[in-house]
């Protein structure tokens, strides 16, 4: 039996306790709202009164006070028992109950789990702006997912997918979340004990914004300007640091944060690429980048701390200049973000330590532009992200799942990294007993579809096996995306023994998921992705070699192939998301054969 996250301490009892159909709640103290609320959330609870200790759990408040969200469940032969300190606690020791029943048939084996997390604070983050909205049902899914996984906060990315009332030019596409569906989630959320917190990006990355005539004169570079990945854009990304900037994201919070409970609010704050390269020219030259950036930020500090709520924000550009991060205030929370392997976290978190600056380490899924994942990275990135944690002080950890350039990975792809920062950050020293394929199958698949578990995290290594590994991407992603020059100078980092190689394996794994089953209704979605993923891969693998043996990839067989790819992949879509963006991330698809042939602009 893996319990995800795995407990503090686990000691075994002789005997076994028989599970009765619904077991009722007992306890000599008065419950109160929420506890009750959150009591409907598993199934084997019986809402009526105990009618005896054999069909009961029996809630304990411990004489000693015990640190939030700890608890103590005793399974015995006559009586279950959970001890805690807090409705926190007594809705974690249910938790880890409810795994056990799943995992047992009628008879539940008798032992005491003391527990608790290492990190107070352990939040997931999913991108819902570029391309990809999810369903409202699918967001409940995923709620449920990491409420099973002991996470305490939820944040959902957002550049310009919430249907603000006065900016409908903007969302009008995008499938956004409403008011009424923010606030829905957020109960639904807060009867899980998971704050939803509030995040609205409020300087860099606006450009879903500023390429609008209606919104061109709030933009640092309102004509344009070149873009560090991307190149040449005829918009601007990053909102002027002004008064009006100010004034314009204030309207933005008023009406946003008002459809959360929680009295946290990420404004964002990262990567203003091209600040200081036009409105704010003279002022950077005086006063130097660092110096206009953090003024800026304490002026959308004071917007947060005005409507009562306390900012967070990504550390990248205070970390450039960490002397900066004194004058922030204590109440601001810095956010370390780093998706790689090797990411210098340990410096970072010193800095931010130093500075008496509270902080989260935000390390990522590598699920995005890999199209298959990138678990081993995942894995390292995520160890090194929690271990700072722990040792600096930090309150806590977020997981980003981001979806940069279309936002092509199925959700199975982040399972991965996302048990591994469930383990990692509730018991930092439980590494050598974690059983990742176990985790995923138990949290995703109800312990019925360990083939699909395995295959999740085969495919995240079996993509990865090029001796070119490109920094917080995949060689096949780029292989698959790219055309022309582009995609000849990504060829060249490869050979056509690799490729065959992949592809073999990749095939024997697309063979795998023919012959597995799927009875729970996210195993049959899973199965039907990760076969589309592998078709995908495939596909990416096949371009490569065409290309390799004949110096041309437009040729008819792929083109009629990768239709019939781009029409599953929007069916596939539609399953769990909404349809906004969808067009705009099958078109990353759709342009993947455009300027067939060997360019002679790739030398």
């Amino acid at each position: 039996m893996q319990l995800v996250p795995i407990p503090q301490r686990l000691s075994s009892l002789e005997g076994t306790f028989r599970v009765p159909r619904r077991i009722s709640i007992a306890s000599d103290f008065e419950l109160g709202s929420r506890l009750r609320g959150s009591l409907k959330t598993f199934s084997f609870v019986d809402p009526e009164p105990a009618t005896s200790a054999s069909n009961a759990i029996r809630f304990e408040k411990p004489k000693a006070n015990l640190p939030e969200e700890s608890y103590c469940l005793s399974i015995k032969p006559t009586e279950i028992v959970i001890e805690s300190g807090s409705d926190s606690g007594f809705f974690r020791g249910l938790t880890t109950l409810s795994q056990i029943i799943q995992a047992s048939d009628e008879s539940l084996p008798c032992q005491t789990i003391e527990d608790h997390p290492d990190l107070a604070v352990r939040g997931y983050m999913l991108d819902i702006s570029r391309c990809k909205v999810p369903k409202q049902e699918s967001l409940y899914e995923l709620i449920d997912a990491l409420a099973s996984l002991k996470f305490n906060q939820l944040q959902l990315y957002t550049e310009h997918t919430f249907a603000y009332q006065n900016h409908n030019t903007v969302w009008k596409n995008a499938s956004p979340l409403t008011a009424e569906e923010i606030q829905i989630l957020d109960t639904y959320c807060y009867n899980r004990y998971i704050q939803l917190v509030p995040n609205q990006n409020s300087f860099g990355h606006m450009d879903r914004w500023l390429r609008h005539d209606a919104y061109k004169h709030l933009a640092e570079c309102p004509d344009g300007y070149i873009h560090p990945i991307s190149g040449r854009l005829p918009w601007g990304g990053t909102l002027k640091p002004n008064q009006a900037s100010l004034d314009f994201v204030s309207e933005l919070f008023d009406e946003l944060l008002p459809n959360f409970r929680s009295d946290l609010f990420n404004i964002g704050g990262d990567e203003p690429w091209e600040i200081g390269q036009g409105w704010s020219r003279d002022t950077v030259e005086a006063k130097g980048k660092h110096r206009v950036y953090l003024d800026h930020l304490l002026s959308v500090n004071q917007l947060v701390e005005t409507r009562g709520k306390q900012m967070q924000f990504w550390g990248d550009i205070i970390l450039e200049a960490p002397e900066l991060a004194r004058e922030l205030p204590h109440s601001a929370i810095g956010l370390i973000w780093g998706y790689e392997a090797g990411h210098p976290f340990e410096e970072q978190c010193a800095a931010f330590q130093n500075s008496g600056i509270p902080f989260y380490v935000a390390p990522g899924t590598s699920a995005w532009n890999s199209i298959g994942g990138r678990y081993i990275n995942a894995v390292a990135n995520i160890k090194e992200a929690s271990k700072q944690a722990v040792q600096k002080r930090a309150q806590g950890l977020l997981l980003t799942d981001w979806g940069d350039f279309g936002h092509h990975h199925f959700p199975p792809i982040s399972y991965p990294a996302i048990v591994w920062a469930a383990t990692l950050s509730w018991n930092r020293e439980s590494e050598s007993n974690f059983d990742g394929i176990e985790a995923i199958n138990t949290i995703y698949f109800k312990g019925e579809s360990r083939d699909l578990a395995r295959a999740i995290v085969s495919l995240g290594g079996l993509t990865n096996g090029f001796s070119y590994q490109p920094i917080n991407r995949t060689l096949l992603n780029d292989l698959l995306l790219t055309s022309g020059a582009k995609f000849f100078e990504n060829l060249e980092k490869t050979s056509q023994e690799e490729l065959e190689n992949c592809r073999t394996g990749l095939l024997e794994l697309g063979n795998t998921l023919d012959q597995s089953t799927a009875s729970t209704r996210n195993a049959i979605y899973s199965r039907q992705e990760l076969i589309l993923t592998t078709k995908l891969l495939v596909f990416a693998a096949d371009k490569g070699l065409s290309a390799l043996k004949d110096k041309s990839y437009g040729t008819r067989i792929l083109n009629t192939e990768l239709q019939s790819l781009i029409k599953a992949y929007r069916q596939l879509w539609l399953q769990r998301n909404r349809p906004g963006g969808l067009d705009e991330s099958a078109a990353y698809l759709e342009k993947a054969l455009e300027g067939s042939g060997r360019s002679t602009s790739a030398h």
